[in-house]
């Protein structure tokens, strides 16, 4: 089993600039040839970031949407990588998916906090990259196939220049792997699947 531990402590900016004095060091995805293995990278906007942020994502008061997540990949790594989510901590479905120390909002419990540990209870289940969702921003990793780590939202800023609590930790899988749909998905496959029942009952 892999573990991973993610720290933005020790980063810096690649124009060598401080944000401001409770804030460490960012290392935006648009700064590209990132490792997001050992460093990770944070997408996002708010007023203490140089230049407000890295202009990839910019859903104020949004979620990390699968298209920006590809979107920080590719600027990270130069690398387009096709995501799927497996889950969210705060779906209803979490508690039968994740297990995590720390204060991470599910679909009951809204406090967040900024740091802990996170376990996929299926170890079947293997994650590609995580995001750590906190304010208008998400931190993102690559854990290599990891089904646990440990999570914080150092480095990321709000509008008032502090490190926020978490909103939610997103898990995402490539290459087929299994995943949990979005409630719009899994409509839309319904859907189809009624249509094309109905399709087949019409020749008959």
């Amino acid at each position: 089993m892999k573990i991973f531990t993610y720290m933005f402590g020790a980063l810096v900016l690649s124009v060598g600039t401080a944000l401001s004095a409770n804030a460490a060091p960012i290392l935006f995805c648009s700064n590209g040839s990132i490792d997001l293995v050992n460093d990770g990278c944070i997408s996002g906007s708010a007023s203490g970031y140089l230049n407000g942020g890295d202009g990839i994502y910019s859903n104020s008061g949004g979620g990390d949407p699968e298209a920006d997540v590809e979107a920080a990949i590719l600027a990270a790594t130069g690398a387009s990588v096709d995501i799927s989510l497996y889950g969210k901590s705060d779906n209803d479905n979490s508690a039968s998916l994740f297990a995590f120390t720390g204060s991470v909002p599910t679909a009951t419990d809204e406090v967040g906090g900024q740091s802990g540990d996170w376990d996929v209870l299926d170890n079947a289940i293997e994650v590609a990259y995580i995001t750590i969702k906190a304010a208008n921003s998400f931190a993102l990793f690559d854990v290599q196939g990891s089904n646990s780590g440990t999570w914080n939202t150092e480095g990321i800023l709000n509008n008032g220049g502090s490190q926020p609590g978490v909103s939610h930790i997103s898990f995402w899988t490539v290459g087929g792997t299994t995943n949990v749909p979005e409630p719009g998905t899994f409509v839309l496959l319904s859907m189809g699947m009624l249509g094309l029942g109905l399709s087949r009952r019409k020749k008959r």
